[in-house]
């Protein structure tokens, strides 16, 4: 009986070698994160203060290359089919078939984003450098992502901040405009009241002359009444001006509405001060 023989080319021998290099990799990188397991363990065991101590007398470990290693099995730990119990898993991640040195450069990308990472770039041929630079560069993108993020909702929490504030002075200005409406109809009925008691007076009746006292109360009266209608019409026209200015930069088409608005009850006001009282 003939022994077959297979014949051994240089393409086979490549590909045992990789095969083999990639083996070794792997296990290198199973084996790391085994350790960092372990390490991790006897942190928690070692007395307090002594850990330092402990890896260079126990294990010849500085903090250094220990917290890299507890690290990797925090990071990676969960991933690795060896440590389940399943070494030919078919849905093993990708980062498992990667060495240790390069796991560990992937560890300057989040999780979440870690995956994706290896599987839109060849991570397997780069070197460590390229690595380095490729994973330098993610992290820039996504440092400018988040901070675009937050600025983004910064700006909507300002807006809507400043919206509401509108609204509240939107609600002001709709209950002045009332009140100015209730006035104005209060007026129309003071003048035809007057009038028509005008009408009623013969020429003989003539009112009660007051007393210099109560002709001081009721100056003293009408002085205090003016100066807080005065005083809030003031206030409310600051307060007015405010906004306007507030909202010029970031909606100058709502802050000219609420001008007109506002330049609109200033001349109706105006013009009726002009005539009243008739």
């Amino acid at each position: 009986m003939t022994k077959l023989s297979v014949e051994r080319t240089p393409l086979i021998i490549a590909a045992e070698i990789n095969m083999i290099n990639q083996q070794t990799k792997k296990a290198l990188l199973t084996g790391a994160v085994e350790i960092g397991k372990r390490l991790k363990e006897a942190k928690a065991l070692v007395p307090h203060g002594e850990w330092g101590k402990w890896l260079e007398e126990s294990v010849n470990y500085s903090q250094r290359t220990a917290d890299k290693l507890m690290q990797l099995f925090d990071e990676y730990g969960h991933k690795l089919p060896a440590l389940s119990g399943d070494d030919s898993s078919p849905n093993s991640p990708p980062e498992a078939n990667l060495g240790y040195t390069k796991a560990l450069i992937l560890l300057g990308i989040p999780e979440e984003e870690r995956e994706r990472f290896v599987l839109d770039n060849d991570v397997g041929s780069m070197t460590r450098k390229e690595l380095q630079e490729a994973v330098q560069e993610k992290k820039q993108a996504l440092q400018e992502k988040d901070e675009a993020n937050k600025e983004r909702d910064q700006a909507i929490q300002e807006k809507n901040d400043l919206q509401k504030e509108l609204d509240e002075k939107d609600s002001k200005i709709t209950e002045l405009i009332t009140q100015n409406t209730e006035l104005g109809s209060q007026v129309s009925d003071y003048k035809q009241n007057y009038e028509n008691g005008q009408r009623n007076v013969t020429p003989q009746q003539k009112e009660p002359e007051k007393t210099p006292e109560e002709t001081a109360s009721a100056r003293k009266i009408t002085d205090v009444q003016f100066t807080i209608h005065r005083d809030n019409m003031l206030s409310a026209y600051n307060e007015l001006l405010k906004t306007l200015a507030a909202l010029a930069p970031t909606d100058p088409k709502l802050k000219e509405e609420y001008r007109e608005t506002a330049h609109g009850i200033v001349e109706t006001m105006a013009k009726r001060l002009k005539v009243y009282p008739p």
